[in-house]
């Protein structure tokens, strides 16, 4: 009957310290990384970061289109714009803010379409 109780504390042991050393390699030796992920898969304040990137592109490069391209992967573009300008957002810097806006008064004074053929 000891030799059970034996068997079955060194079981559970070794599973401990195999769920222990498990836990330590994958957190601090070799941590998941992820790379190129959709924008869509981003935390939210990661996506308001995308839309702020893309608005000050757009008024670098001043192609409608390709903005409209790389907003739609996070849905309807014009609504996507909308979300960085809300009050409960966070702070955007007064560039940001402007790029935003002037993007947005763009695509929704334009029908442009998204070209076939896939995303930029």
């Amino acid at each position: 009957m000891k030799s059970g109780r034996a068997i079955l504390l060194i079981g559970l042991l070794g599973i401990g310290i195999g769920l222990a050393a498990g836990f330590l390699l994958g957190r601090h030796v070799w941590p998941v990384r992820y790379v190129d992920v959709a924008p869509a898969d981003l935390r939210p304040e990661w996506q308001a970061e995308y839309v702020r990137m893309v608005a000050l592109a757009y008024i670098r490069e001043q192609d409608p289109n390709l903005a409209r391209a790389r907003l739609a992967l996070l849905g309807d573009p014009v609504a996507v714009l909308r979300g960085p300008l809300t009050a409960g957002s966070p702070p955007l810097s007064p560039a940001a803010r402007a790029a935003i806006a002037e993007l947005l008064r763009a695509l929704e004074g334009t029908g442009l379409q998204v070209p076939a053929g896939g995303s930029p």
